[in-house]
């Protein structure tokens, strides 16, 4: 996997999708907050296209969205069930051995490994509905493990681990310039706070859609670096 390559494309795919198509950027922004919306525009990322799609179809992506929505809520539930029982087994046991807090703890850690895995299946989940339009295909468990597979677990999570890696140096750094900018705006009088909190909210406009479209199409480049089962 080609992790500087895929970097590479997701911010290039950004910035020539976004890059002075300020109305788009704006919508976008407005997208997040309507969350259902921005989901059913992942959707349309998910999808593959080589540029960023159209903000079209409004209704079509509410929807979508709302069904990326419920797939993942359902992924998400599914590891917390796991872990309470895994939890009270555990507690259980350790109770039949007189030490229920340490039984207790090896069914926790037990639960967060599967909750972990489970959050590595779902993504893919995730991006596998929006190829297929299908909630069986989104809950095809072995056919996205098998996915999973092709692509390498340890390629798969080192692509994330690359990804964080990335997005808190970006955030770290955003948060300093951001300060310091804020910091000189607020040498202004009287309404130097004003312009400086002002300042803060653009940069939150523009930052927030073009984080989430840089990650999106990487995830989607994770999900094409291997060919998905059928």
């Amino acid at each position: 996997m080609e992790y500087g390559s895929m970097l590479r494309n997701s911010f290039n795919y950004a910035v020539n999708g976004l890059w002075g198509n300020w109305g788009k950027w704006l919508l976008l922004f407005i997208s997040m907050i309507i969350f259902p919306l921005w989901g059913g525009y992942q959707w349309k990322i998910y999808k593959g296209e080589s540029q960023l799609p159209r903000l079209e179809n409004w209704v079509e992506m509410f929807i979508n969205g709302i069904k990326l929505i419920v797939v993942g809520i359902v992924y998400g539930i599914i590891p917390w069930i796991i872990l309470m029982v895994l939890g009270g087994a555990g507690a259980l046991m350790g109770g039949a051995m007189k030490s229920p807090d340490a039984g207790a703890l090896i069914g926790i850690i037990i639960g967060f490994i599967i909750a972990f895995i489970f959050s590595l299946i779902a993504l893919m989940a995730l991006i596998r509905f929006a190829r297929t339009d299908s909630f069986g295909e989104a809950f095809n468990i072995s056919a996205i493990v098998a996915h999973i597979g092709k692509i390498g677990w340890v390629s798969y999570i080192l692509a994330l681990i690359i990804l964080w890696v990335v997005a808190v140096v970006a955030l770290f750094v955003f948060i300093i310039a951001a300060t310091i900018a804020a910091l000189i705006l607020a040498l202004i009088p009287l309404v130097g706070w004003l312009l400086g909190l002002l300042l803060m909210a653009i940069i939150g406009i523009l930052i927030g859609p073009f984080v989430g479209v840089f990650e999106a199409r990487y995830f989607t480049l994770i999900y094409d670096s291997a060919a998905a089962p059928a």
